[in-house]
């Protein structure tokens, strides 16, 4: 494929299971973006162009993926709420991933700027990513510590 200064933006298949009609999600898509020199390897995945008259690129998705982008929207849609007791845990499973052996003294305390929050209340650091970004730092404080 040659490249005429166009650009693309394309969407890894989410799984194999996809294709034999297992519609449950075990792991997010990769989105990539960039010139258009080096796709045609072999790449499975979804492109979409950008033209003038569209401003935003549409895709081509499979039932299993619509569903898939759907849970992920529902998901990202979901604020975060100190009064729910799941996200409560998630904070304070958040701070034992950090400090295993240190005691949280509270989910509103002087300790969290330890971890590097600007104030003693790190809900107030969740309003605009949400509950789920509470999740994404729990996945990576247990899994790359």
């Amino acid at each position: 494929m040659e490249d005429r200064g166009e650009s693309f933006v394309a969407v890894r298949r989410i799984s194999q299971g996809f294709e034999r009609g297992n519609s449950t999600c075990h792991s997010s898509s990769e989105v990539m973006a960039g010139s258009t020199a080096w796709l045609g390897r072999g790449l499975s995945c979804v492109c979409a162009q950008g033209t003038d008259i569209d401003a935003r690129p549409s895709f081509d998705l499979t039932p299993a993926q619509e569903e898939c982008l759907q849970k992920l929207q529902n998901r990202i849609d979901v604020a975060y709420d100190g009064s729910i007791p799941e996200h409560q845990e998630a904070l304070r499973a958040l701070w034992k991933a950090a400090f295993p052996v240190e005691e949280l003294h509270g989910l509103i305390s002087e300790q969290w700027k330890e971890m590097g929050w600007q104030g003693k209340d790190p809900s107030t650091d969740f309003r605009g990513a949400g509950f789920i970004s509470l999740e994404n730092l729990l996945y990576f404080a247990r899994n790359f510590p």
